[in-house]
């Protein structure tokens, strides 16, 4: 017997964690007195969720990674089943996290056929391993989208497949105006800027960092460039202290990350969620990424997709530079910035490709979607 006071809210990383706060804040809306219990973090924990295991301790990047970390995750995986079907929640939200959330749908559904699961952010069958679609639709009920092409794979099987619209969309505010901006931070208005992204783990920072630095120093030898370094707010303060960069970098926190993008003129950017927020800002950029090698070996198994950018996937076609694993160079990111830097067609022609993948990302308010779609399932007989 399904409880209808409970619903449960799973999310594996710091992504989710926001995601998953959005939604319980739409949730408590339409039904205030609803039990959330779950997998989350800070921000999940603030909105109301009672969380069974927390996000921070899943936050692993790669498969070896992943691998180092299996006790963590087999953990936390016996300990949100089991409370699970102690507590009969009448719907499940998961969120991301992919391979984790498939197996546990699969559990639950085994032992809770009656408690229905939807499954915020579909997983990437388009990038790999596309056969996955079979238990994706068998033991998820609903999926909700968030990238304007992915229904379509749903189409022909039988599952409540929505587009809710990219979150992304939400979280886009700019807060200092252009002068605001420059007088804060004290930067030269005649100068181009050229904004970092390394990215929000201590791995990516350890991983990218020698090769920002010698890229840093190449092209300040040019002249007439800011540097400015995005340090997301989950890094230490002094992370890129012992980098010995030239003291004009500046190093701003991602509190102002919409700023530096829609001010900059160049972003650098880590492959992620962070290339989006270019299409969004819709500021030319050069996509970078490398890992463990046994992580990128194994990777370049697995994912088929001829891209790793979300602008270029969702163009279909490139319209950022992407400089992956060995090809990530101080020399080619050095090229790259030329181009830019050298030609105003070049730049004009990568911002309407932006421009146009921005349009495709669906409108704000995903969030209260996704909460629809769990109000929706929670009033069902």
């Amino acid at each position: 017997m399904k409880n209808e006071k409970i619903i449960y809210i799973t999310a594996g990383e710091e992504s989710g964690d926001m995601l998953g706060s959005e939604v319980i804040r739409s949730i408590k809306k339409i039904h205030p007195d609803v039990i959330i219990r779950g997998i989350g973090g800070k921000k999940m924990a603030e909105c109301g969720l009672e969380p069974v295991f927390r996000t921070e301790k899943l936050g692993f990047m790669g498969f070896f990674e992943l691998i180092k970390h299996a006790f963590v995750i087999r953990k936390a995986f016996k300990t949100i089943l089991e409370k699970i079907i102690e507590d009969k929640p009448a719907v499940i939200l998961m969120i991301d996290f992919s391979e984790f959330h498939l197996k546990l749908a699969k559990r639950v559904k085994s032992a809770l056929p009656d408690t229905k699961i939807i499954k915020y952010v579909s997983p990437q069958i388009w990038a790999s391993r596309p056969k996955r679609i079979h238990d994706i639709v068998k033991y998820y009920d609903c999926l909700c989208c968030i990238l304007p092409f992915e229904k379509k794979y749903y189409e022909k099987f039988d599952i409540d497949c929505r587009f809710v619209g990219h979150p992304l969309l939400d979280k886009y505010q700019i807060n200092l105006d252009y002068n605001e901006f420059i007088e804060k931070f004290s930067i030269s208005e005649v100068k181009t800027m050229i904004s970092i992204f390394p990215g929000s783990r201590l791995q990516e920072i350890k991983k990218h960092l020698p090769v920002i630095k010698e890229f840093i120093y190449k092209i300040m030898t040019r002249g007439n460039i800011e540097i400015i370094i995005c340090r997301s707010e989950n890094l230490p303060i002094n992370i890129f202290g012992k980098y010995a960069l030239p003291e004009t970098v500046k190093i701003i926190s991602s509190e102002y990350q919409w700023e530096i993008m829609k001010y900059s003129d160049i972003i650098i950017c880590k492959s992620g969620t962070s290339t989006l927020q270019t299409a969004i800002a819709q500021t030319p950029s050069i996509v970078f990424y490398k890992v463990n090698p046994i992580s990128f070996f194994i990777a370049k198994l697995i994912v088929k997709a001829k891209y790793i950018s979300l602008p270029n996937i969702i163009a279909d076609k490139q319209i950022n530079p992407e400089l992956i694993q060995d090809d990530f160079t101080s020399r080619n990111l050095i090229n790259e910035v030329e181009k830019l830097l050298n030609s105003n067609y070049i730049c004009e022609l990568r911002k309407t490709g932006l421009e146009q993948v921005s349009k495709l990302l669906g409108g704000k308010g995903a969030g209260n979607r996704v909460a629809q779609a769990v109000s929706d399932y929670m009033e069902r007989e």
